[in-house]
């Protein structure tokens, strides 16, 4: 008998359940030096988070330049980085655990779905979605916004409070508080946990191992997961 406390999970993927982050870094280095953009990976991997075509943006380029620039990375990283890409530990055991309680599965990640059905496919995982959703998928948009998480779950037909979130960002966070989704689990292994607090998680963890028994009503032997 299970102690499940939701019907829908909701992922991020990158820096949630695979570790991408150092070959998004160097895909989008390689388009931004095409450009004449002189950035580093270390710079780089903390500002990952928004669209790539934001990040230039932020970066000084014009929108027109910042729309080639994304335009050059998701060429370089489908091509050859993206294939690269590892799971972060835990992650296959947990998306399995998760499924064999009954609880559905879903990504909503600011990839373009093309990317990010390319990195389940990768890592194995293609029967364990019910839904994937980018940023660019119909009825969606680049989170923060939650209009992903949103059209997700309507695919899905579970109602936000019977649902969760796991992400490691702000905009992971900002996106399941505002679709009104009940527990919003964020990894605080790339951004300051009070930080991600403030911003609508309503739990911390530090590994995924943590989420399994979070959600499926296991004591925390650790204490690290606060609520």
């Amino acid at each position: 008998m299970t102690g499940r406390i939701v019907d829908a999970v909701l992922f991020d993927l990158d820096g949630t359940l695979v570790d991408s982050h150092l070959t998004i870094a160097e895909a989008m280095v390689a388009a931004l030096h095409t450009f004449g953009y002189e950035i580093d990976v270390p710079t780089l991997i903390p500002m990952i988070g928004p669209p790539m075509e934001a990040l230039a943006l932020e970066l000084g380029a014009p929108p027109e330049e910042a729309a080639r620039i994304n335009a050059e990375y998701l060429r370089l990283y489908h091509h050859g980085y993206i294939q690269r890409t590892p799971e972060h530990a835990g992650a296959s055991a947990l998306l399995g655990r998760l499924a064999d309680a009954g609880i559905v599965l879903g990504v909503v990640t600011n990839k373009v779905e093309e990317g990010a059905r390319m990195v389940v496919e990768i890592e194995g995982w293609s029967d364990r979605f019910g839904v994937v959703v980018g940023r660019d998928t119909p009825n969606a948009a680049a989170k923060p916004s939650p209009l992903a998480a949103l059209h997700a779950l309507g695919v899905l037909g579970i109602a936000p409070e019977r649902t969760a979130f796991v992400g490691d960002t702000e905009f992971d966070v900002r996106c399941a508080r505002d679709a009104g989704i009940a527990h919003v689990i964020a990894l605080d292994t790339n951004r300051d946990p009070a930080f991600l607090r403030a911003e609508g998680a309503t739990h911390l963890v530090h590994t995924l191992e943590e989420v399994g028994p979070l959600l499926l009503g296991a004591p925390i032997a650790d204490g690290r997961v606060t609520s």
